[in-house]
């Protein structure tokens, strides 16, 4: 049984309207777009099949702007490239020589998938050897933080006589899935530069 709500079940009266909005916020916002759409998905808002063919298109679209963006334009902004160096740098070797793991390792990382996305640009990989190696990434990234939110709502029906509407659900759901995305973007991020210490002294 779908929760009650407050103002999201307008996204049923015209479906075309909600489809854009999700395809425009995967596309350039990401996690919490894919986590809310698969959350209000699974609680019936959206159709399952329409729901999974349009997030596919879109990341691969919002994907192939982000990395256009990195190879043509951001080289016009320093404060960006600083911005950008700060999250993706440190991913550097791996990016060239295994770009299909970093790319899948990075897209489950707080503020690090568009970051990545637009140094992958402004490196030396080519657009074939990118669009390759998201094409593995998008699905298991899907697949990994849509069934999240997908279960989320689920998991969040045996509290639905205290959660009696879906917006306080998603809320707290979200709440939940940015903490964890989070605290991995830490540990991965201080692993690595780890690593990276441990090489240079080598």
């Amino acid at each position: 049984m779908r929760l009650h709500s407050l103002f999201l079940f307008y996204l049923t009266l015209w479906r075309p309207l909600g489809y854009s909005l999700v395809a425009l916020g995967v596309a350039f916002e990401g996690d919490g777009m894919l986590f809310t759409s698969a959350f209000l998905t699974a609680e019936g808002f959206f159709d399952v099949g329409d729901m999974m063919i349009i997030i596919f298109l879109s990341v691969i679209l919002g994907d192939t702007i982000w990395f256009l963006i990195g190879r043509n334009y951001i080289r016009r902004f320093p404060r960006l490239v600083r911005l950008v160096n700060k999250f993706a740098k440190p991913f550097d070797r791996h990016l060239s020589e295994n770009p299909t793991r970093t790319l899948i390792f990075t897209k489950f990382l707080y503020g690090a998938n568009h970051a990545m996305l637009l140094r992958a640009g402004m490196s030396e990989i080519s657009y074939k050897k990118f669009i390759k190696a998201d094409l593995v990434s998008i699905p298991i990234w899907i697949t990994v933080v849509g069934g999240l939110g997908f279960f989320s709502a689920h998991t969040l029906h045996s509290a639905r006589h205290y959660l009696k509407f879906a917006e306080i659900s998603l809320a707290l759901a979200l709440i939940g899935f940015f903490v964890l995305e989070y605290f991995l973007h830490k540990i991965s991020v201080s692993a690595e530069l780890e690593a990276e210490k441990n090489d240079s002294h080598s």
